[in-house]
């Protein structure tokens, strides 16, 4: 199908143009007399074309944007109808009563004690939770597995929408009519947030107003300078209640990477990127008067500053004199083929997935020691785990943590090497210490499995099914195939053989 252009008549002033040939009629001689009169007609019909076209395509424009409008009103108006059905279970489930049907105790026939605080049974143990606390957790983990949800996503979420239902309802019922967007509404909650409750409503009524005209980003920029004009108590009184929050996050990405979140003070981190740009700066001058680097392998200033900050981190020593010596732990499976360089399929680091080939080598060559996967090759389970460790844990353990690579409650990311090994059935129930009763879970996600209404069951493979409170069905699967945990076949004994006469105190074989 031809462009809009191309169905145009073709420019009368354009060079060897005739009006009448480009409208496919006949091309008769021209007359020098009558030669203006049709190029100026033609020229006025093709303006008229163009304009003609032009305004359809305008329509059309504005007919598809309103469409896009639309959804995206529709989509605000979603996310507050979602706000206010989560609002509402929460406000049900911290009613005392609601929670008190929620514990696993209330129809039990004995009341469940402390729990253990890890699955080697520990004497240290630790408290059972309250009916509020037990309702809390409940919604939560019900609410993550429902909406395929990271448990404290789902968590930042119920408490956002009991704030819209709460205090902001003013800005939940412009959400409802699709004014604004759900980000517009977080902005104005994370400004109105650190203020006194008695502050907050008439900020939001002077701010609501021009969050329905503004970017997400420069509502941000407004909300923050209104909130510091308004706020009743210092800079430095909230500075103070701030740098409680401080933390550091990863976050997996995609092609082998990863980001290291700092969260400080603005004094720290700005003074750690003016420390690493100097190191950049003065690092990118040596490399430019470095005649062996070429000038495709010279680094950027933002490679050089990522490079830096790692070696920092990895190899330098506090103020405290902590960190020397000190290296980050990786648990990275390398193909054997990988290894020796026959093959470049990609090695697997735990509690991320597959990286590169000449990574997964280079960690392995400076790895202290191994531990050996036989493989099969078709199926790709694992049919024994080597024994030879640096640090060697029980076979079972180690097996397990091969098996699972993560926690397994649902959704959950964090690695086995920071979980516990978890019995399916209790031990106080009968479960035996065998693989097919053994499992990961991180601290998070062993109490409600213990003190909740969950339930699971593990079914063959090591596959984990979970019931919800809610009656909801979820699978987690692990993350290698493997086949039953290897063991040693028993040592026969040698057979008993009457003893000779000794006639010397030589041993009976002697060693020459």
């Amino acid at each position: 199908m031809s462009s809009p252009a191309e169905r145009f008549p073709t420019d009368p002033e354009d060079p060897g143009h005739d009006a009448r040939d480009s409208a496919g009629g006949p091309n008769p001689s021209p007359n020098p007399n009558s030669e203006a009169a049709p190029d100026a007609g033609a020229a006025a019909h093709a303006r008229r074309r163009r304009r003609t076209l032009q305004e359809q395509a305008q329509a059309t424009l504005a007919r598809k944007v309103a469409t896009a409008r639309k959804a995206h009103r529709s989509i605000a108006k979603a996310t507050a109808k979602r706000a206010r059905a989560l609002a509402d279970l929460q406000r049900w489930s911290s009613d005392p009563a609601t929670a008190k049907l929620l514990n696993p105790d209330y129809a039990a026939e004995s009341v469940r004690g402390p729990v253990l605080a890890d699955a080697d049974a520990s004497p240290r143990k630790i408290p059972a939770w309250e009916d509020q606390e037990i309702a809390r957790r409940t919604i939560t983990t019900e609410v993550a597995c429902s909406l395929r949800l990271a448990d404290r996503t789902a968590e930042n979420l119920i408490g956002e929408s009991s704030l819209f239902a709460g205090p902001m309802k003013a800005t939940l019922t412009a959400m409802s009519s699709g004014d604004i967007s759900y980000r517009h509404g977080q902005v104005l909650m994370d400004q109105l947030s650190l203020l006194p409750l008695e502050e907050a409503a008439e900020f939001e009524a002077r701010l609501l107003p021009e969050a329905k005209d503004l970017t997400v980003g420069k509502l941000a920029v407004k909300a923050r300078r209104m909130r510091e004009r308004a706020h009743p108590e210092t800079l430095s009184t909230r500075a103070t209640a701030a740098v409680a929050e401080r933390g550091v996050w990863w976050e997996g990405r995609a092609d082998g990477m990863g980001t290291l979140t700092w969260y400080g003070t603005a004094v720290q981190t700005q003074a750690a990127l003016d420390r690493l740009t100097s190191i950049a700066e003065s690092t990118q001058a040596l490399e430019r008067h470095d005649a062996s680097i070429p000038e495709m392998d010279r680094r950027t200033i933002g490679q050089i500053c990522a490079d830096a900050m790692a070696d920092l981190v990895l190899d330098g020593v506090t103020a405290a004199g902590t960190g020397g010596g000190i290296r980050g732990s990786v648990m990275v499976t390398v193909p054997v083929f990988t290894l020796m360089g026959k093959s470049e399929a990609p090695g697997f680091l735990e509690g991320y997935g597959p990286i590169p080939a000449d990574v997964a080598r280079e960690i392995a060559a400076g790895a202290p020691s191994f531990t050996r996967l036989l493989v099969h090759p078709e199926t790709g389970a694992v049919l024994s785990v080597g024994k030879e460790q640096y640090r060697v844990p029980a076979d079972t353990r180690r097996w397990l943590g091969l098996r699972d690579g993560t926690c397994r409650f649902p959704g959950c990311t964090r690695p086995a090497s920071r979980s516990d090994i978890d019995h399916t059935i209790a031990r106080e129930h009968g479960g035996p210490t065998d693989f097919d009763n053994l499992a990961h879970l991180c601290r998070a996600h062993r109490r409600p499995k213990h003190q909740t209404l969950w339930a699971v069951v593990q079914e063959p493979g090591g596959v984990l099914r979970w019931t919800s409170p809610a009656g909801e069905t979820h699978r987690t699967y692990p993350e290698t195939t493997l086949g039953p945990p290897p063991t040693l076949a028993p040592t026969p004994k040698p057979p008993a053989t009457p003893a000779r006469p000794r006639t010397s105190d030589l041993p009976d074989d002697p060693p020459f």
